[in-house]
């Protein structure tokens, strides 16, 4: 399966799962609704006679239609108040969220080589995806390899990398992880993301109204009020965090399906399947792999590009695939021994400081390993193919050369005898 029917797979997945994302904030609020309905049904029946004969169907037929249509207009628009607060607290630029995580912005005049280096590998990402340069931000206390792309849309959106990344990947590696980058950028991944979890803090409202109606219970005045009340917080409660568990689930599995495409997406923008997958074969061998060590790495562990944090029941609530399915995925010939063996260090690579950016992309890339290597072997064939191609041409160009030469050789003495006058 080549890189853009991957693509292609992940989109579908990720339609076929906000659908059902929508359908489990639907069931919430149907939930609610019948809910509110089965009240107003037992307020009927203790207002009725002691002697009253009657049926249950009877009694639900009996509520007028307004109760469930204000039921449900009620639920839901309190999950979209607070989803829109929500969202509108979370759409602070990529600079206020680089910010939280105590991040520093890369200066354009740094000189530092491995951020000049950084720099140079944004700019070339930028230009391969057609996205606006952002910023870039490094996190300098952390030591896992790492990176995120946050902001709400193309226009604010700024890229960090972990110290470890810098340290510790070679050009390649880093590319291929900009380049995944980029497509959460490009994509807008990052503005999915926020409304989801807007929707999220709309489904936990309705949880915590439970909460409240919980402790409201405690100062009941009678046993049996005290019942009523606390049996409603509990169905509310289980309604609430029940559609909390689901939309999580179906969360997660959105942004396994975005990280799928922003890896396949980071292929198409650098050609090269072994650097993003040498960068996760990295992240499996190092010793701090991909983890933050902040507290808001949890909040936010689907913009990073790995798993930043453990996660209970991973294969239900990881917000990233497992690496070997990703490496699997963009690679399929991927060999780690060789690789790690083969792989060139990124301190042969680091561009000097004070360098144009074009320049110092030049020399970084004088300072990788050879262009076939790096191709792997269908790229020789091609790289050999193309250069037997351009031999051709350039023998059949000096070819004609020769006989334009001799042509205009044997033209001469007749071309001067007919425009030199002759002598008198």
């Amino acid at each position: 399966m080549t890189f853009f029917e991957q693509q292609d797979v992940a989109r579908r997945n990720t339609l076929v799962l906000v659908a059902l994302f929508a359908l489990a904030v639907i069931g919430v609020v149907i939930a609610m609704d019948a809910f509110i309905v089965s009240i107003f049904v037992v307020v009927e029946i203790v207002d009725m006679p002691e002697d009253a004969d009657y049926r249950l169907i009877d009694v639900i037929r009996s509520v007028p239609a307004p109760v469930y249509l204000w039921g449900a207009i009620v639920t839901f628009a309190l999950i979209i108040v607070e989803s829109i607060r929500r969202t509108f607290k979370l759409r602070a630029g990529g600079e206020a969220i680089a910010g939280a995580f105590g991040a520093r912005r890369i200066a354009p005049d740094t000189g530092d080589p491995l951020e000049r280096r950084l720099l140079n590998v944004v700019e070339e990402m930028a230009i391969a995806s057609g996205v606006r340069v952002p910023a870039a931000y490094v996190l300098d206390k952390e030591l896992g390899i790492n990176a995120f792309a946050a902001g709400f849309n193309v226009s604010n959106s700024v890229i960090a990398v972990t110290r470890g990344m810098l340290e510790k990947l070679n050009r390649d590696e880093l590319q291929g992880v900009i380049g995944h980058e980029f497509s959460h950028i490009l994509n807008g991944d990052m503005s999915l993301n926020i409304r989801m979890m807007g929707v999220l803090a709309g489904i936990v409202f309705i949880g915590s109204l439970g909460l409240y109606i919980i402790r409201a219970a405690f100062e009941a005045e009678n046993i049996g009020e005290f019942i009523a009340i606390f049996t409603a917080g509990v169905i509310v409660c289980l309604i609430g965090f029940t559609g909390l568990f689901f939309a999580r689930l179906i969360k997660a599995s959105v942004s396994r399906e975005r990280e799928f495409l922003a890896d396949s997406s980071s292929v198409q923008f650098t050609r090269n399947p072994d650097g993003i997958a040498g960068a996760l074969d990295q992240i499996r061998a190092a010793k701090h792999s991909a983890r933050i060590h902040h507290r808001y790495a949890e909040e936010v562990s689907h913009m990073f590009f790995g798993q930043s944090v453990d996660v209970w029941f991973s294969a239900l609530f990881a917000t990233h695939p497992p690496i070997n399915e990703r490496i699997r995925r963009v690679n399929p010939g991927f060999q780690p021994k060789r690789y790690r063996k083969e792989r060139p260090a990124q301190a042969a690579e680091t561009a000097p400081a004070g360098l144009p950016a074009a320049a110092a992309g030049f020399v970084a890339v004088v300072g990788r390993q050879p262009l076939p290597h790096r191709l792997g072997d269908r790229g020789r064939h091609a790289l050999a193919r193309q250069s037997r191609q351009l031999s051709r041409q350039a023998v059949r160009l000096f070819v004609l050369y020769i006989e334009a030469h001799a042509l205009c050789a044997a033209l001469l003495p007749f071309c001067s005898a007919i425009l030199l006058p002759l002598p008198t």
